[in-house]
């Protein structure tokens, strides 16, 4: 006997994410409409990561975490 949960019609969203397809998108975004998106761990340098932190507290505040 096959039983069928509510849940069932969500089951291909739930996956680990990702970070690839992350960072392909928002390369997409960049070039497609000038919008950035970046993650910190992106950048390997500690000076660069610690400028792209100070420039998103400036322009959003500063992050909870």
């Amino acid at each position: 006997m096959t039983m069928q949960s509510s849940l069932g019609r969500h089951a291909s969203s739930m996956r680990d994410p990702d970070p690839a397809a992350a960072r392909r998108l928002a390369r997409q975004a960049f070039h497609e409409t000038g919008f950035i998106v970046l993650d910190p761990a992106w950048i390997q340098s500690w000076g660069d990561r610690e400028l792209v932190k100070a420039i998103a507290a400036k322009v959003h505040g500063k992050a909870k975490k």
